[in-house]
């Protein structure tokens, strides 16, 4: 299984995917797709910005789904704002489709207006066979002569994925937690997630 993360900009150090690389570290393929690869640990395979388009920092995700992209077989991403707990080969999903978070602690807390495109999905972590020729679907749409339009509507890859009507899998509920709603849980996640808060190395220890 490949592990895959994505640095763009400078809100996240080199130091958060050395971090991340040193709790997976027993996984033989870690590659962090970038636009700056100094200070990396020599253990990680840099994939290197591939270039126009330019997409503002989050939208990179979706290059992953390119069929150009150097990645084959099966696929787990990881945001560096994520703190695992657990190893991730016990993941039971189906490799057939693309797999998000269910934020099923958002239940009853979404906005109801519909301008907003909310959504009760989560891109921290993902996983798929980058060889899924409907995987690929989601940057061929994207990458058409509307992707100005989908980047002004929908602010994140997440809206896009929902709205745009592709067909995705979810995560069973204990393999996550969210700092931010879930204080108290009875099970041990695979990984925490820390949606809209300032997280720093130390929070991810």
């Amino acid at each position: 299984m490949n592990i895959i993360c994505v640095k763009f900009g400078t809100k996240y150090c080199s130091e958060f995917v050395n971090k991340l690389f040193t709790d997976l570290h027993r996984y033989d393929h870690f590659y962090c797709y970038t636009d700056d690869s100094n200070g990396l640990d020599k253990g990680i395979t840099v994939i290197p910005d591939m270039g126009r388009p330019t997409l503002k920092v989050w939208w990179n995700k979706l290059r992953m789904f390119d069929k150009n992209f150097p990645l084959s077989g099966k696929t787990l991403f990881l945001d560096l704002d994520v703190k695992v707990s657990a190893f991730p080969e016990h993941l039971n999903v189906s490799w057939n489709k693309i797999t998000f978070i269910d934020c099923h602690w958002k239940q009853g807390k979404l906005y109801n207006r519909l301008s907003n495109y909310d959504v009760k999905m989560n891109s921290s972590m993902i996983t798929w066979d980058a060889d899924n020729p409907e995987v690929h679907k989601i940057w061929d749409h994207f990458n058409t002569g509307f992707r100005d339009y989908y980047l002004r509507k929908y602010k994140g890859i997440d809206r896009f994925i929902v709205h745009e009507d592709f067909e995705y899998e979810t995560f069973n509920h204990q393999y996550i937690q969210s700092k931010k709603y879930q204080e108290d849980i009875n099970y041990e996640p695979i990984i925490t997630t820390f949606e809209e808060m300032e997280v720093g190395i130390k929070d991810l220890i």
